[in-house]
């Protein structure tokens, strides 16, 4: 990992073969739906990024984590940020579903990274990977 853009102590690395280059630490996304003031998520995402955080998350709470993930990203923020979401479906129809929803509640075509969520059954692989699925 190396610091970088700018940033003290932030540590930076490649994502995978992506060539993507994203901080080591992300900003999550399971508390920002927790917090009885949503502007209050919005300002630790901003701040988060502000201070040289790119990888972010979401998830979580019904979408409310999502929603205000998706006014975080706001004003200029979206460009500076690498975000991800993931789905834990357990069938091709259930993950293009939670897809649709998650893109629904950001209000965005695409998202930078989709994980598999939840990977912790020995055949999950060969269910995640198969032709059908």
């Amino acid at each position: 990992m190396q610091t970088g853009n700018g940033h003290r102590d932030i540590p930076y690395g490649t994502l995978g073969r992506t060539g993507e280059k994203v901080s080591a630490i992300d900003v999550g996304g399971f508390h920002l739906g927790l917090i009885s003031d949503a502007d209050e998520s919005v300002r630790i995402v901003r701040t988060a990024i502000d201070h040289g955080i790119t990888f972010s998350r979401w998830d979580y709470n019904e979408g409310q984590s999502e929603i205000r993930m998706r006014k975080a990203m706001k004003d200029g923020y979206l460009h500076r940020a690498f975000l991800m979401t993931k789905v834990d479906g357990r069938s091709k129809k259930e993950a293009a579903k939670q897809i649709e929803q998650s893109l629904r509640h950001l209000q965005t075509d695409h998202v930078d990274l989709m994980q598999f969520h939840e990977v912790i059954r020995f055949e999950d692989p060969d269910r995640i990977f198969a032709a059908d699925e």
